[in-house]
């Protein structure tokens, strides 16, 4: 009996040893692939590998040069410091490497590098910084100036950043010298404020349409002879149709929210005398955020839509169009379907905001007692 419980036994394992081999065959392929894959993109970095080599120990050299090469030589006395620098940069550029990896600093595309990327190269350089003054301290009988330390790692983030965000800097400063030489309607952007540079990346960005920005108008009255992004800041709307002459703009794009209807009335009457283009983006750029962002929902509808704002109701064949009707900020605050058509109904952003500060006033004043003072 005993016997055959061990033939089972063993039966059991060979069936068990099977399996796993069966597994591993099956994953083994799977593991080569992703191992080539990252091998691929390395190999597509290799560029990037190297430039990061250079970088890490240029960067340590260059921090000891600015520290003790005087009179175009390196000060004899402490020549052992560039002995301790070239025993420790074999050692410091593989393990810089292996940081990078780990931080994912390899396979990126750079052309859209961003905040994020920034980040993880910032952290990557503070771990290698940790690393270099570990390594000095713990191998050398001596450790390294602190400036070495400071300048050194200040230079290694200088040419990794640059390594990295010059391809993206290059690729958009091409991009914009392109437009640029591209034949293209001036505008006039009524609005110096976030709207104003706002309306400015979305003209960057379009595609479909060759306007380019020539004066921004400073409804304020506070920005007259400044710039936003490079383009030329004036003063009073009442100045439309002088300052587009001035400038040469045959199109006005309001970006305000703040202008009263009276003013909207006045710029479109001040285009019309002068025979300017007028299209007001206001809603679309201040709907661009909040909650449930009105401009993402009225873009992506192709149908029929309604927009409900108070007891009125407004009809429009698709959402561009019902998009391009509003010219002050909404939020949203029900979406629902009538007719075969989406219903959104709306509220005025200012108003919620009125009666928020109208709540926070009224509670203050009842927990402590006192009267709001703003003086």
């Amino acid at each position: 009996m005993s016997q055959e419980k061990q033939t089972a036994e063993q039966r059991s394992e060979e069936a068990i040893r099977k399996a796993a081999r069966s597994e591993a065959q099956k994953n083994a392929p799977a593991n080569r692939s992703g191992i080539r894959k990252w091998l691929s993109g390395l190999g597509r970095d290799l560029w990037i590998v190297l430039l990061d080599i250079f970088s890490v120990n240029a960067a340590y050299l260059l921090a000891l040069l600015v520290r003790f090469y005087v009179n175009f030589q390196f000060r004899p006395t402490v020549k052992h410091y560039l002995t301790f620098f070239w025993q420790f940069a074999p050692y410091y550029t593989v393990i810089c490497i292996l940081v990078f990896i780990l931080f994912r600093l390899y396979g990126g595309m750079w052309r859209y590098a961003g905040v994020n990327d920034m980040n993880r190269i910032l952290l990557a350089n503070l771990v290698t910084c940790a690393v270099q003054v570990a390594g000095t301290l713990l191998f050398f009988p001596r450790r390294m100036p602190v400036t070495y330390y400071i300048i050194g790692a200040v230079l290694q983030l200088v040419f990794m950043t640059l390594s990295r965000f010059a391809y993206r800097i290059i690729i958009v400063e091409r991009r914009k010298i392109h437009r640029r030489k591209l034949p293209a309607a001036r505008v006039m952007i009524v609005g110096a404020g976030e709207m104003g540079r706002r309306m400015m990346r979305h003209l960057e960005d379009d595609t479909g349409r060759s306007l380019r920005p020539v004066v921004v108008i400073d409804t304020k009255g506070n920005g007259g002879g400044q710039t936003l992004d490079g383009i030329p800041v004036a003063e009073g709307t009442e100045r439309i149709p002088e300052i587009a002459a001035e400038y040469h703009a045959g199109t006005v794009l309001i970006a305000d929210p703040l202008l009263t209807p009276q003013e909207r009335v006045d710029i479109r009457t001040a285009c019309q005398k002068a025979n300017l283009e007028l299209e007001d983006y206001t809603g679309y750029l201040s709907n661009m955020g909040g909650h449930v962002s009105l401009t993402g929902i009225l873009e992506t509808l192709k149908g029929p839509v309604i927009l409900e704002i108070g007891d009125e109701k407004k009809s429009f064949a698709d959402g561009e169009q019902a998009l391009l009707s509003l010219s002050d900020p909404y939020t949203v605050a029900a979406v629902s379907a009538e007719n075969g058509a989406v219903l959104i109904r709306l509220t005025d952003s200012r108003e919620e905001a009125q009666v928020r500060n109208a709540t926070w006033v009224r509670k203050h004043q009842e927990e402590t007692g006192e009267e709001i003072s703003f003086f």
